[in-house]
C-alpha cells in the first residue's frame, strides 16, 4: 500500500470518529500547542467597556518604577506639549508661600521623601522631580502613605485643556505616590481631536507608572433624551473602574477627585484634598469662573448647582456679590472655607463611602414621578450625601478655576511692584502679608497668595436647611437653560438632623 492510500485510509477512520470525540481531540491538541507558544493575553484598556486586564491593573502586584531620568524626560515632553496655562502656576512664587505650601502639603506625600531634594521639585519650587530609588526597588519599598485616590474625569471636545490637565495630574500623582493614584477618563461624542490626543497621553501616563483607564465612545445625547439622565449616565461611566477594581481586585479607594475639563494648578488640587481630609468632608468643591461680556470681568459660574447653607442659590456675579448668606459672604471675601448645602464648581473631592456602602449613591436624574424637582445630577448627589449622613459639604474660595486662558490670566495675574499698581504706596506691614498687601486684598490676586491661620482651622458644620432653591430642567433637546419655574423644595428630614454632619469616615491627615 503506497503512502497516498495509507493517508486516505487514516482520514477515513478520523471521519468515522464520533463528533464529541473529535472535538475533545481538537481541544487537547490546541491546549498542547498553547503551552509551547508564547501568546500575549493583555487587554487594551484605553478604548471600549472592557475590564482592565490583570497585567495592567497591577493593584496587588509590585511594579517596576521608572527611574527619575525617565520621568524627567516625560515631564520635559509634557512641557513642550503644554505651552501656555498651568506650567506658570508655580513659577517665580514668593519664598514664603513656597515654605507654607511645603509644610502644609507634606502630609499628603505618598512616597518616601528623599533627604537630598524637595518634593515640590517638579513645580518650579526647588528640588528634583522625584528621587531615583534604583532599578531593583518596587512600590512596596516606597510607601509613605497608603491613602488611595481615584481621579474621575469626563471629557468632551477638550483638545485645548488635555495637555494642561495631564501635566497637572502627573505632578500631583508624583506627590501622592503613583501607586496610590488611579485615573479613569470617560470621553464621548467629541468632534475635535480629543480622542487622538488621549492616545498620546495614555502612553505617557503608563510610562511613568501611573494606572489609567481611558474609555471613549461616539455616543451623544439624542434629541429626545432627558438632559440630566444623559449627564448622570456619562458621569457614572467614569466610575466604572471604581467598582471593577473593588469586585475584581478587592481594591477600594479612600478619596475620589471628580474633575471637569478645567485648568487646575497643582496646589489647587492639593488644597482641595488637604481641606477634604482635614475636615473629613463628604464633598469639597472649588470655585469656578466664566467671563461675563456685559460686565467685562469674570463672574462665578456654577450657580445652577451651588447653594449656600440656607439653601439659596449663589449668583453669576462678580466676586463680592456671590453669596446672599451674610456669614458665608464674609468668609468668602476672606478666602476662608465655607460650609454650603451643595456645590460642584469644576472639581469636587468626595468621600467614597456612600458609593461603596448603602444606600450606594450614584449620579441620577430626579424622581419626577415622585414630585422631586429636576435639579442637576450634581445637586442631587449632594442631596443624597445629606440623606446618607455625609452632609459635610464645603467650598474652598482660595481655589479659583477657569475653563479658558482669558479667565485664567485674569484670576491669576502676575505679581507686580505694588507702587506701580493704581498708585498704591505701602504704609507698613510685611511685603508678602495678605492682610497688609493692597494687591492681595483684591479678589483676583496672584496665585501664590499667602495662607492665613484661619484657612487651617477646621469648619464647624451645622445641619442642612429645610428648603433648597431649585430651578428644574425637565425638557429634552437643546434648551439653553432650566425650563421649569423655580421653587423652594423641601428637603428630607434626614438632612436637617445633626446626625447628617457627624464624621462617619475618618480620612484625617497624619
Amino acid at each position: 500500500m503506497n503512502s497516498k492510500s495509507r493517508n486516505s485510509g487514516i482520514a477515513g477512520q478520523l471521519r468515522r470518529l464520533p463528533t464529541p470525540v473529535a472535538l475533545l481531540i481538537g481541544v487537547l491538541f490546541g491546549l498542547f500547542f498553547s503551552r509551547l507558544l508564547p501568546w500575549s493575553t493583555s487587554t487594551a484598556t484605553w478604548r471600549g467597556y472592557n475590564v482592565v486586564a490583570k497585567s495592567r491593573q497591577q493593584s496587588r502586584q509590585p511594579i517596576q518604577l521608572p527611574t527619575v531620568e525617565q520621568r524627567q524626560r516625560i515631564f520635559h515632553l509634557l512641557t513642550t506639549l503644554s505651552p501656555h496655562y498651568t506650567k506658570e502656576c508655580s513659577r517665580n512664587t514668593q519664598p514664603l508661600y513656597q515654605k507654607q505650601a511645603m509644610e502644609r502639603y507634606a502630609p499628603l506625600i505618598g512616597h518616601k521623601s528623599p533627604s537630598r531634594s524637595s518634593w515640590l521639585g517638579g513645580f518650579g519650587m526647588g528640588g528634583s522631580v522625584e528621587p531615583d530609588y534604583g532599578a531593583g526597588r518596587t512600590i512596596r519599598d516606597l510607601v509613605s502613605s497608603e491613602h488611595k485616590y481615584f481621579f474621575a474625569i469626563n471629557l468632551y471636545n477638550s483638545f485645548d485643556v488635555i495637555p494642561d490637565l495631564f501635566a497637572t495630574l502627573f505632578r500631583v500623582a508624583a506627590i501622592l505616590g503613583y501607586h496610590n493614584v488611579y485615573v479613569s477618563i470617560y470621553e464621548n461624542g467629541s468632534t475635535d481631536q480629543t480622542k487622538a490626543l488621549l492616545r498620546i497621553f495614555d502612553a505617557l501616563t503608563r510610562s511613568v507608572g501611573m494606572r489609567i483607564t481611558i474609555r471613549t465612545s461616539t455616543r451623544r445625547r439624542g434629541a429626545f433624551n432627558h438632559r440630566i439622565e444623559y449627564l448622570a449616565e456619562v458621569r457614572n461611566a467614569a466610575f466604572g473602574p471604581l467598582y471593577e477594581l473593588r469586585e475584581g481586585e478587592n481594591e477600594v479607594f479612600d478619596t475620589i477627585v471628580f474633575m471637569n475639563d478645567i485648568l487646575p494648578c497643582v496646589d489647587d488640587l492639593l488644597e482641595l484634598i488637604w481641606q477634604s481630609r482635614t475636615n473629613n468632608a463628604g464633598i469639597t468643591c472649588a470655585a469656578d469662573y466664566m467671563y461675563h461680556d456685559e460686565i467685562g470681568s469674570p463672574v462665578f459660574y456654577d450657580n445652577w448647582v451651588a447653594r449656600d447653607i440656607n439653601g439659596t442659590a449663589l449668583e453669576n456675579a462678580p466676586f463680592e456679590s456671590i453669596f446672599h448668606h451674610a456669614p458665608s459672604n464674609d468668609r468668602f471675601q476672606k478666602h476662608l472655607p465655607i460650609q454650603v448645602q451643595s456645590c460642584w464648581n469644576g472639581i469636587a473631592v468626595l468621600d467614597p463611602e456612600p458609593f461603596y456602602l448603602p444606600p450606594h449613591v450614584k449620579f441620577r436624574m430626579a424622581r419626577i414621578a415622585e414630585g422631586e424637582c429636576s435639579a442637576s445630577e450634581c445637586s442631587l448627589i449632594c442631596n443624597d450625601y445629606w440623606n446618607a449622613g455625609y452632609g459635610r459639604i464645603m467650598m474652598v474660595p482660595r481655589v479659583k478655576l477657569a475653563y479658558d486662558r482669558r479667565v485664567f490670566d485674569i484670576i491669576h495675574p502676575q505679581r507686580r511692584n505694588l507702587t506701580a499698581i493704581r498708585g498704591y504706596v505701602r504704609m507698613g506691614g510685611l511685603p508678602d502679608d495678605p492682610r497688609t498687601d493692597p494687591q492681595d486684598r483684591s479678589w483676583f490676586g496672584p496665585h501664590d497668595r499667602l495662607f492665613t491661620e484661619e484657612e487651617s482651622e477646621p469648619l464647624e458644620f451645622t445641619s442642612g436647611p429645610e428648603h433648597v432653591w431649585c430651578w428644574g430642567w425637565d425638557g429634552a433637546g437643546d434648551l439653553e437653560g432650566p425650563d421649569v419655574d423655580p421653587i423652594w423644595e423641601r428637603m428630607s428630614n434626614k438632612s436637617t438632623n445633626a446626625d447628617a454632619v457627624i464624621v462617619r469616615h475618618v480620612r484625617s491627615l497624619p
